[in-house]
């Protein structure tokens, strides 16, 4: 005889299969990057902040540069375009409402990052 199958209290009891969440700092960062394309206020007020953060511990840990204190060579690693966005005497925009950053310059900053 065969063994048996199933039971529907077998399949009754197992936990259900859960569709994959996105993580929650993805998704953060996902709407970040949205609303920093859409808005210079969101830009420099939303995305900058993560992209500065996320700039200065790399350039901690892998090269040992402060981009405070450090600023050319931050800039040196960085590249101009990223050091732009990043720096710490950027001003925040004069028209809030103006249209933020390109998705492409968000591409090549965040290829700049992955390269420190």
């Amino acid at each position: 005889y065969p063994p048996p199958g199933r039971s529907l209290v077998d399949e009754a009891l197992e936990p259900p299969e859960r569709e994959e969440e996105p993580l929650a700092e993805l998704a953060r960062l996902e709407r970040e990057v949205t609303l920093g394309v859409a808005s210079t206020y969101d830009l420099h007020f939303r995305l900058r902040p993560t992209l500065r953060d996320t700039a200065a511990g790399l350039l901690a840990v892998r090269r040992g540069i402060d981009l405070d204190r450090q600023p050319e060579r931050a800039r040196n690693v960085l590249g101009d375009e990223t050091w732009q966005l990043v720096r710490p005497d950027l001003e925040p925009p004069a028209d809030r409402l103006a249209r933020g950053i390109e998705p492409e310059r968000v591409r090549r900053i965040v290829e700049a990052l992955e390269r420190i």
